[in-house]
């Protein structure tokens, strides 16, 4: 059930699937998936639960707490796990509208996840200012929010050139793990204390 629920929110967004949709397609009544799930605004939740599991487990399995830097490190093999996980990137960012909404039921869900990126990488570069790696003067925050930025605009780019009969020009089409890789080098030259 889940992994129709997934296939189907990342292929149409929260409000193109219905109930039906993902019954039918897990072979079973919706009477059975509401068995499971009380609500389609559950299941939902469950969806970026599961993609927050998935991610996290790839995020912490390549953290090198010893070093701020590996944190940025650890992000970039992160996008490079999201490329192999194109549905979960499509909700991701399908869902991204409802930061407009407080009543969607992906609002808190999104807000949370945007602060959890951007602290855990400010936290990073602030321990790392106090064991004498990173610059004093380095914007910790700026970094963190830029960085979140850039990710997820080049997920969209990414989504929309690779999307079949796009009409997305080859200058949407992007090598996010290289650019962002890019950016975290760059972030390292100006930043890292030798």
């Amino acid at each position: 059930m889940l992994t129709e629920a997934v296939r189907l929110f990342g292929a149409h967004g929260y409000a193109g699937t219905s109930l039906a949709d993902i019954a039918e397609a897990a072979q079973i009544s919706k009477a059975g998936l509401l068995h499971h799930f009380s609500s389609k605004e559950e299941l939902f939740a469950r969806v970026l639960e599961h993609r927050d599991e998935e991610t996290g487990q790839a995020f912490l399995a390549a953290v090198d707490d010893s070093d701020p830097w590996g944190v940025l490190d650890a992000f970039v093999r992160l996008v490079e796990h999201n490329t192999h996980q194109r549905e979960m990137v499509a909700i991701y960012t399908a869902t991204a509208a409802s930061v407009m909404d407080a009543e969607h039921p992906a609002h808190t869900w999104f807000a949370r996840h945007l602060e959890t990126s951007v602290v855990s990488m400010e936290e990073a570069l602030e321990l790392g200012k106090k064991r004498g790696l990173v610059r004093p003067e380095a914007p910790s925050l700026l970094i963190a929010r830029t960085l979140t930025a850039l990710s997820d605009g080049l997920q969209i780019q990414w989504l929309c050139s690779t999307t079949p009969g796009s009409a997305a020009s080859k200058a949407l089409a992007t090598q996010m793990v290289e650019e962002i890789q890019l950016y975290v080098d760059g972030l390292k030259e100006l930043w890292r204390l030798p």
